[in-house]
């Protein structure tokens, strides 16, 4: 899920915030979050200083926190004329997000102090998939931008060590080639796909959503129908209401900078339409390409213990099937 505006007003007026990686935890040892695997999402338990505890969705297609109105409602909300012309852009049609304002978090964990994050305020239906308890809102891209936070969902964790002890030491990781941007983060991943050329696809990183969803403009190079014909049972849920879908099936993923390959029969959703995407020339040429080809999602993701680095802008993966040598 992406959140952008097409004003650079706005963009500008929302990149004014107090938020400072400076302020996270530095010892030693790293700040233990809870971290739960639900219906393949990624759920974090922190804590704000006025709200209290937060079930938050960890989505690094998120650029930016949300957080549902009605727990916003329980502290200051600002409102800015630009809030109108806020585009939410993603998944799904039907129920279109709206912005309904503006909230800080004071987020705090065990004790320690993460420092201040801005979150835009968005309709409870936005945040919620379906989870019980419900959600309270979204931990966006801009936690993990410029911190270091490794998600290990194996050991039901979310870490933030000091980082200067981010690049892990122990053996089986890599570090795959990705774009970081201020925006998002792009991972290239080929895919064969039987009886078409691999497929060079640059995803963009998204641990909100539970599959790896294409761009309808791919149908043709997986070999579907460019017009899908007849129905579809298949049905999902965006930031913008639900889409129909068909699924094609790679025999394997692969990325660049050592990264081993996957086999099997690995799940491609393509949605029939419900489909919304930015224009360069209105959002910006990167906002534009997080969207150019679809996200990768947990189907993947979560096969790994990943670790973010935004100091380096790097990401450290290890698969869980890994055995030491």
């Amino acid at each position: 899920m992406k959140v952008l505006t097409w004003m650079p007003l706005a963009a500008f007026h929302f990149v004014l915030y107090s938020f400072s990686a400076a302020q996270a935890q530095t010892t030693a040892d790293p700040v233990r979050i809870p971290l739960h695997y639900e219906n393949s999402h990624m759920v974090a338990e922190l804590n704000d200083e006025q709200l209290g505890r937060l079930r938050l969705l960890v989505d690094t297609g998120a650029e930016n926190t949300l957080l549902a109105l009605p727990v916003a409602q329980k502290t200051q909300i600002r409102h800015h004329w630009t809030d109108h012309f806020y585009s939410f852009y993603g998944f799904g049609s039907g129920k279109k997000a709206k912005l309904q304002g503006h909230a800080t978090l004071h987020l705090t964990a065990n004790e320690a102090r993460l420092g201040t994050l801005p979150a835009l305020v968005v309709g409870k239906e936005q945040v919620s998939i379906g989870l019980q308890p419900e959600l309270n809102g979204i931990l966006g891209w801009d936690f993990f931008r410029d911190r270091c936070v490794a998600l290990d969902v194996k050991a039901e964790q979310m870490r933030i060590p000091d980082p200067e002890q981010c690049a892990p030491r122990e053996e089986g990781f890599y570090t795959p080639t990705v774009k970081w941007m201020k925006e998002g983060m792009i991972l290239p991943i080929t895919a064969t796909v039987a009886g078409r050329p691999p497929l060079l696809m640059k995803l963009h990183v998204d641990t909100g959503s539970s599959s790896i969803l294409l761009n309808p403009h791919l149908r043709a190079a997986l070999g579907m129908e460019k017009t899908p014909q007849g129905k579809t049972e298949n049905r999902g849920d965006g930031v913008n209401g639900s889409f129909d879908f068909d699924i094609a099936y790679a025999a394997t993923l692969s990325a660049p900078g050592g990264h081993p390959k996957i086999e099997g029969r690995i799940p491609l959703l393509v949605p029939r339409k419900g489909f919304s995407q930015p224009r360069w020339f209105t959002a910006g040429r990167h906002e534009a390409e997080l969207f150019q080809y679809g996200v990768l999602g947990n189907s993947f993701l979560s096969n790994y213990l990943l670790i973010f680095d935004g100091r380096q802008k790097k990401l450290y993966e290890r698969a869980y099937s890994y055995m030491p040598k």
